[in-house]
């Protein structure tokens, strides 16, 4: 057994790869070993399928990803000169695939690694397409580039000591390949992965990585993806180099002028080694793996090359001083470019990171698919604002170098935002709208749409044979619906003249119980705002109002928010239609993530909104009941949304996340236990256990 290294100079990089860009994803893996090489690191990691990109979908099973993603890989080995340089891609096997990770060192293949635990569930659906690799299996492999081991392998290299692989998932069971390679003596695991972004998801990964570094005593190697591969899910890029339960780097998040984040460190090995020494639970761990109690022992591979490095490990500080003060060193960045206009505090990081991650989304999807701009139709509402700013803040961040004029006249290049007004329309929203696309630079167009809505409404009536009125209730929705979809091929026409894409601004709340106007107001190509409930809709403009300063957004804030449908004298609000949102918002969140029935939703919910209601149960079990009839009732539609962006805990998206069946009975018998346990409350108005 070749000795441990005392020091060993690791790195790891995030890339923004794209989904069949076969020369581009070359190009950035080619970058990344030549930084790395740059900077002296002698082992380098990349994300998981980082060859093909991620998101292949059902672009997987085409034999051509098979065959292109193998010619890369050999395109690929005179860039692991001095280096080890670990990439993904899917590999056959028996005419199964498996989501691999492909070793070369100094210009050869020397291992494939496939992963053990497959992600699916939730947004994730691995096991479509990908077998999972049994646990401990190692057979030789006869490729084209020489007979390799593929399998659950630890590696072994003159200055990097020994080193092992688990793939994303593998590092978030219980039960880790990881851990067998540590006890098999890697002072090395690395851990490609693809992770998807969502609010609050990086501290998660922090916390992850830390503590499988301080668990197995080991360097541990963290990458994933940068960007959107092909849309819908958002990488922000993470990446880490973790020693014994201490983050000795990290990278940025949310580049935008960037499409690299490499983070190296000279690593202290010896220090592992020690204290694996002088732990006996370590020892008896080892005796286990050995007797065969924790699976099979991993095979050790031998990696030929010279791998030192002449660099020393930074010294660990003074052990009197105090541990440092958790912070989010990965948007750090943003406060430094002078994109925002204050240093974010620690309230602000969940705002800030929602920003990035759609403004990161936008800009993704245009630049790939070659889309020169944006249109969104600006009602004066807090929806269509945060849509437009969103926009404003990716062009910003996409174009650093300027500000004021400069930055202005290029946000109106790429932005165009339509009103369009009928006489239920208010000269307050249309000011609102006016002033906000004004200061945030976009241009801007106004439109009465009246006569069009007026010709479109005479013409329906001579079809059915009768007039529509306001006074009548079977009118009424049919003429809110006709106003929203007039409008729709006016505003689709300005995108088409522009060859912009057209922004929808329906949110996550409104999609949930069908509260929009199906090719109306749900017209467009992307819908940002899809995965954002009305609640944090709310919120995040406020904090935008107050973190970018801008003054025209308290306008829009303090009307209240409408679809400005119906007459000026049957006033309409959003929330009189539906109810409350955070109500709403908190409805959806217990019948959706937490699958919880009406019964389970009036028990759970109850003691928070009680005081909401007076104390009255029934009026709270109406709601329930009005949320659950919605909900059902708008499968259809949610089918119908335009591409989203997934960013929340859960999503409503019925092709990657929440499925639910278009035509069912609507919870008939369980509304009717809800109806019988609310009468039996009789007057009592305490809290409901």
């Amino acid at each position: 057994m070749t000795r441990t290294p005392v020091a060993a100079h690791v790195a790891a990089a995030s890339l923004d790869q794209t989904v069949g860009d076969w020369v581009g994803n070359v190009r950035r893996i080619r970058a990344a070993a030549d930084e790395a090489r740059r900077r002296g690191a002698r082992l380098l990691v990349l994300p998981e399928m980082c060859i093909p990109g991620y998101s292949l979908g059902d672009r997987l099973v085409m034999r051509g990803t098979e065959d292109r993603s193998w010619a890369a890989l050999r395109e690929l080995l005179p860039a692991s000169e001095g280096l080890v340089l670990a990439a993904g891609l899917p590999v056959r096997r028996r005419d199964a695939l498996y989501d691999v990770v492909a070793v070369l060192a100094d210009g050869r293949l020397v291992a494939l690694v496939p992963k053990e635990n497959l992600a699916t569930g939730d947004v994730q659906y691995e096991n479509r397409w990908f077998s999972g690799w049994p646990r401990g299996q190692v057979e030789d492999r006869a490729t084209d580039l020489g007979t390799v081991p593929f399998g659950s392998v630890v590696l072994e290299a003159d200055g990097l000591g020994r080193f092992g692989f688990e793939v994303c998932e593998d590092g978030w069971k219980g039960v880790r390949p990881g851990s067998s390679y540590a006890l098999a003596g890697a002072h090395v695991v690395a851990n490609p992965s693809a992770s998807w972004f969502t609010i609050g998801k990086h501290r998660i990964r922090r916390q992850l990585v830390r503590q499988i570094s301080r668990e197995d005593h080991v360097v541990y190697l963290y990458t994933s993806l940068l960007g959107c591969d092909a849309t819908r899910l958002v990488f922000d890029g993470s990446v880490f180099v973790a020693h014994d339960g201490d983050i000795l780097a990290e990278g940025r998040r949310f580049l935008f002028t960037e499409e690299m984040e490499l983070v190296d460190r000279v690593v202290d090995l010896a220090a592992l080694e020690r204290v694996r020494t002088e732990e006996g639970s370590w020892r008896q761990q080892v005796d286990a793996l050995e007797r065969g109690d924790l699976g099979p022992v991993p095979p050790v591979v031998s990696v030929a090359g010279d791998f030192r490095t002449s660099s020393a490990p930074t010294p660990a500080a003074p052990y009197w001083l105090p541990p440092a003060v958790e912070t989010d060193p990965s948007l750090t960045w943003v406060a430094q470019s002078g994109l925002v206009r204050r240093p974010p505090a620690e309230r602000d990081l969940p705002h800030l990171e929602l920003e990035l991650a759609l403004a990161l989304a936008l800009r993704e999807y245009t630049r790939k698919s070659r889309i020169p701009g944006y249109t969104v139709a600006l009602s004066g509402g807090r929806d269509s604002a945060m849509c437009a700013l969103l926009v404003a803040r990716a062009l910003h961040y996409d174009r650093p170098d300027l500000d004021g004029e400069a930055l202005r006249a290029h946000v109106g290049d790429h932005l165009a935002t339509v009103w369009l007004g009928t006489e239920n329309s208010t000269a307050g929203t249309q000011a609102a709208a006016r002033a906000f696309a004004k200061e945030i630079g976009a241009r801007h167009v106004e439109a009465d749409v009246q006569p069009a809505f007026s010709t479109t409404r005479a013409i329906a009536e001579q079809l059915i044979g009768r007039t529509l009125t306001w006074d009548d209730p079977s009118a009424d929705l049919p003429l809110q619906n006709l106003q929203a979809r007039v409008r729709a091929p006016i505003v689709w026409t300005v995108a088409n003249v522009l060859g912009f894409v057209l922004l929808s601004t329906s949110n996550k709340s409104e999609a949930a119980v069908g509260y929009a106007t199906m090719d109306g107001d749900t017209a467009g190509g992307l819908a940002p705002l899809a995965d954002v409930p009305k609640s944090l809709v709310q919120l995040w403009v406020a904090w935008a109002a107050d973190f970018h300063e801008l003054r025209s957004l308290d306008a829009i804030l303090t009307i209240p928010p409408s679809a400005e449908l119906r007459p000026h004298d049957r006033s309409q609000t959003d929330e009189a239609d539906l109810m409350a949102y955070d109500v709403l918002d908190q409805l959806l969140f217990h019948f959706v993530q937490l699958g919880q029935e009406p019964l389970e939703l009036f028990r759970a919910l109850w003691p928070q909104v009680r005081d909401r209601y007076a104390g009255e149960p029934r009026a709270f079990a109406k709601d329930i009941r009005r949320f659950v009839n919605m909900f059902c009732a708008a499968q259809w539609k949610r089918d119908r949304l335009a591409i989203s962006f997934r960013v929340a805990a859960f999503d409503l998206d019925p092709k990657t996340g929440f499925r639910f069946p278009a035509v069912q009975e609507a919870f008939t018998e369980e509304l009717k236990e809800l109806d019988t346990f609310v009468d039996g409350l009789g007057g009592q108005r305490s809290v409901v256990s």
